[in-house]
């Protein structure tokens, strides 16, 4: 009896558990905010939990950008451009990072919403300085040289330092 309801309550739990889990990784996919690296001298140390108590892995030089995907306390959940996910403290990121646009030949155009069609304006192939405020899904919220902000294809941005 006692392993019957033992067995009930490790089931009770669980489903208890997924749908939180789910839920998360839902919220994880809507528009995240950008940050980038604000440290003096030391690169800032990615853990793999939210506390110093956490294993490093990784160091992130000043100036990177991250994507928040969540917080937990003073520490924010991040991801790298290059994929790498684990916590940082929020004492240590500034919102915005900068891009580079990497298109062949034309310019990368600046919409009014993620896959809009209203075309605000286009930044020249090449431009450096590129403010990036957030994004969602392949859409990153961009502006460029004081104009307003607006909706460009992540793909033909690459992330640079600060």
């Amino acid at each position: 009896m006692k392993r019957i309801l033992a067995v009930l309550l490790a089931v009770m739990m669980l489903v208890a558990i997924v749908p939180a889990t789910s839920l998360a990784e839902r919220a994880s996919n809507g528009t995240n905010t950008v940050y980038h690296v604000a440290t003096q001298r030391d690169p800032l140390r990615l853990r793999s939990g939210p506390g110093t108590n956490y294993r490093i892995i990784a160091r992130l030089a000043k100036g990177q950008a991250v994507i928040k995907l969540s917080s937990s306390g003073t520490w924010y959940k991040v991801k790298t451009p290059s994929g790498l996910t684990g916590y940082a403290s929020k004492n240590y990121l500034k919102p915005n990072a900068h891009a580079a646009v990497e298109t062949r030949e034309s310019g990368l155009n600046v919409r009014n919403k993620p896959n809009g069609s209203k075309v605000y304006y286009s930044i020249p192939h090449g431009a450096k300085g590129v403010n990036v405020y957030r994004v969602n899904g392949n859409w990153a919220e961009v502006s460029y040289n004081g104009r307003r902000k607006g909706w460009s294809s992540l793909s033909y941005l690459r992330f640079t330092t600060w």
